[in-house]
């Protein structure tokens, strides 16, 4: 399972969790409302945007293994 799936799993999962437990009888302004369910949304579409970005990817072939480069910490040194 890639690493964009599991969290996104985990995020639906927490979201859902959070929904499922009853919350206290107090009332919430319509302002926190709003502000909680702009946030839900943008945090779903960034995650479908990476999903999806990364599923592009692939279908394309350019999610190549990384290159690795080698760093010489020695380096020159001067005398």
């Amino acid at each position: 399972m890639s690493a964009f799936k599991l969290i996104a799993l985990v995020v639906l999962v927490v979201v859902a969790a959070t929904l499922v437990q009853p919350g206290r009888a107090e009332a919430l302004e319509p302002l926190t409302v709003i502000t909680i369910v702009g946030a839900a949304v943008l945090v779903i579409t960034v995650i479908v945007v990476v999903i999806i970005a990364n599923m592009r990817e692939r279908q394309r072939g350019e999610a190549a293994e990384p290159t690795m480069v080698a760093l010489d910490a020695g380096g020159v040194q001067s005398q």
